[in-house]
């Protein structure tokens, strides 16, 4: 009898009911990449265009769950119908809940998450969305349907490069998840560009800053840029099934399994536009940044100081992992100097930090010591120490005084790449 691995595991365990639904698939592919579509009908053409002109694409499925909750307002639920029905006619679809079709040469399925008995529970939105669309191409694999073992995660607002499928194949690693480099398509008035330019600087700094740290977080925790291991995807049980954020948390438990590398090749072009549909993220920090600078209100950004007392607070995590000594940690933050040093030992207060991690220093030792506070002072621990040396005295700046050098450090795309 057969071993069950990972993957067989997940499947039987914790995939959703698509996959005990699914279609046999009429040909082999070699590449699969997985879009939630809400409301979108004016952008998905488009990122299917760019995908299917992709070098590989006649070899790459596509699966797209078009999708609503149950309480999304009535427009919504029309323009996933009349997106629906586009595809369908474009692709050469069946009326089903899961279907296979063709887009000008590259394999298309679509999955019915939009129709009135079969949209999302409240609350659940992207987050379950593509945990369904993943969870299909994970199943379609060990069927032997998808032969790389990359998923590939993107959005319907994107336009992917030419090398788009092949630049997982270049990685000489075997790591749990690779992201995109990317950069915002600049939309709309002035003010929204200007927003735009704030934003994506902001997303650069950040992730600099952390690199500075030295965190083994630096990485840009975008649902659209994502690319995941199929092994590395079981072990973490998927997709959270959350309204927003679920990209956060995927690549929070991907990187205790693994690590997250950033490719090297073109970028992804992102759409900047406002949006409320998620609680969180790009949309909606567009608009909160336009509303600022159309009260002439400065936007504001951490202070850079933070990174700085973050890089030795992951100092003193290394002594504690080394030598399993609660006074030898403690010393280490006592020798900060002021004024990070009493900030930085007053966020360690508030985070409620030192417990947890006298408890792992008096339980066990070595690399068994090192991969639990590793696992501990994981990506949420990171932004919350940032937020608690924030809160603490370092507090934030105005943006225009440290974002000047990301402001023009997006990577560079082509016409020609979408």
């Amino acid at each position: 009898m057969k071993r069950k691995g990972p993957l067989d595991k997940y499947l039987m365990a914790h995939a959703e009911a698509e996959v005990g639904e699914r279609i046999k698939l009429s040909r082999r592919y070699s590449h699969v990449a997985c879009i939630p579509a809400c409301d979108e009908q004016a952008s998905l053409p488009t990122t299917l265009k760019t995908l299917s002109e992709a070098r590989g694409a006649n070899q790459a499925l596509v699966i797209v769950v078009i999708n609503a909750c149950d309480d999304a307002e009535a427009q919504i639920h029309q323009a996933n119908q009349a997106c629906a029905q586009h595809l369908r006619e474009q692709a050469h679809l069946a009326e089903a809940p899961i279907a296979e079709g063709n887009f000008r040469g590259m394999g298309l399925v679509l999955v019915n998450r939009y129709s009135p008995n079969r949209r999302l529970p409240s609350k659940r939105g992207v987050g379950l969305a593509r945990k369904i669309a993943a969870d299909l191409a994970l199943a379609w694999m060990e069927d032997g349907s998808i032969e790389q073992r990359w998923i590939h995660c993107t959005d319907a607002d994107v336009r992917v490069p030419t090398d788009y499928w092949e630049q997982p194949l270049k990685s000489a690693s075997e790591p749990a998840a690779l992201i995109y480099p990317f950069v915002h398509m600049p939309e709309g008035d002035a003010l929204q560009r200007k927003a735009m330019a704030y934003y994506e600087a902001y997303l650069r700094y950040y992730v600099h800053g952390l690199k500075q740290a030295e965190s083994p977080h630096a990485y840009h925790s975008i649902g659209s840029l994502i690319c995941i291991d199929a092994d590395a995807y079981a072990k973490v049980r998927g997709f959270p099934k959350r309204a927003a954020g679920e990209d956060f948390y995927i690549l929070n438990k991907l990187a205790k399994v693994g690590a997250i590398e950033t490719l090297s090749g073109a970028p992804l072009k992102l759409e900047g536009r406002f949006s409320h549909r998620v609680p969180f993220g790009t949309g909606v920090a567009l608009a909160q940044i336009r509303e600022k600078l159309a009260q002439n209100l400065p936007y504001e950004v951490y202070n850079p100081l933070i990174f700085v007392a973050l890089k030795h607070w992951l100092q003193a995590l290394d002594i504690a992992s080394k030598h399993a000594d609660i006074s030898r940690f403690q010393a280490a933050l006592q020798e900060v100097a002021p004024p990070l040093g009493p900030i930085l030992r007053r966020a360690v207060e508030r985070t409620n930090s030192l417990k947890p991690l006298q408890n792992a220093m008096e339980s066990v030792r070595g690399d068994v010591l090192r991969k639990r506070i590793d696992d501990w002072n994981d990506a949420f621990r990171t932004l919350k120490m940032v937020h608690a040396l924030r809160d603490e005295g370092l507090g934030t700046v105005p943006a225009d005084e440290v974002l000047k050098a990301f402001m023009s450090a997006a990577p560079q795309a082509s016409s020609s790449e979408g």
